[in-house]
């Protein structure tokens, strides 16, 4: 098979391996702030966290908080607000902020 032909299969094959391949999320650093609904007394709290999105669901993690937000319970069990930093309330409860830390 010439070289040309092989190349060229190569070149298609590494294409499909691509598409096929599932995309992976990335975890981002983030700061968080967590303002949560209790009185005056319930502090406001600021923490580093770990974010990760994938088809509009979203995780965020730190060392003593677990938060989840799966896209089908967007406008249903919490509020997500699309700006900077990125915010989700579940009313009455709690709004969480997320400001992703970028590495250049």
């Amino acid at each position: 098979m010439p070289i040309l032909y092989r190349a060229a299969f190569t070149a298609f094959g590494f294409m499909i391996g691509t598409l096929v391949r599932p995309a992976g999320a990335e975890i981002i650093s983030a700061q968080c702030r967590l303002i949560r609904y209790g009185g005056m007394a319930t502090p406001v709290e600021s923490f580093p966290c770990d974010f990760r999105q994938s088809g509009g669901n979203v995780q965020v993690w730190s060392q003593r908080w677990t938060f989840d937000f799966p896209y089908s319970e967007q406008g249903k069990s919490f509020i997500r607000i699309n700006r900077i930093p990125l915010t989700f309330t579940r009313t009455g409860q709690y709004t969480l902020e997320v400001r992703q830390q970028r590495e250049f």
